[in-house]
């Protein structure tokens, strides 16, 4: 077995949350984690994100983009003051083909957990591993129920759909 550290300052993050009129992107920071393999397959390992480095990258005015940014922080979204960090544990991992895997985890957003599942690249060279995939999640199992139309209706186009994509690139390196 081995534990290889994640770099932050390597690592990225990006979001997509989408609704009937368009789109919103940004990215956020991993704070720490590690990842364990077994020969050159993902057996385990921690993701912790810093909550309160999430950033809005498609909003050019400064004020359109700091009101809603205060709006993703408050309570009607990840109640960032309370909550400040995530974490995915991934429990397990199935090589599906040559380094890609279905990964199981358990992911913790605002202190509520739930089971998800995810494609990932995993490659190791020697003494780094460089891993990418993207996580779909449903924000409405973590309370994130804002502009959902699963709690409210007649929406029109102010929906906003449920789902919302993280894409990460992570580059960790092997712990001695």
């Amino acid at each position: 077995m081995a534990n290889f550290q994640i770099q932050k300052a390597s690592s990225a993050v990006n979001w997509t949350g989408k609704k009937v009129l368009g789109l919103h992107t940004g990215s956020i920071e991993v704070n720490q984690g590690f990842l364990q393999t077994h020969g050159n397959l993902l057996e385990g390992g921690e993701v912790e994100i810093d909550m309160t480095s999430i950033v809005i990258a498609d909003i050019e005015d400064a004020k359109t983009r700091q009101e809603f940014l205060a709006h993703l922080r408050n309570d009607d979204f990840f109640s960032v003051d309370k909550f400040k960090t995530a974490k995915l544990v991934i429990t397990g991992a199935t090589q599906t083909e040559l380094n890609l895997f279905e990964v199981n985890g358990n992911l913790t957003i605002k202190d509520i957990t739930h089971p998800v599942q995810f494609k990932a690249k995993v490659e190791i060279l020697t003494d780094y591993l460089h891993s990418m995939g993207e996580i779909i999640i449903d924000r409405t199992k973590y309370n994130i129920r804002y502009g959902s139309g699963k709690f409210i209706s007649n929406l029109g186009d102010k929906l906003i759909y449920d789902d919302f994509v993280l894409q990460f690139k992570l580059v960790a390196h092997k712990a001695n």
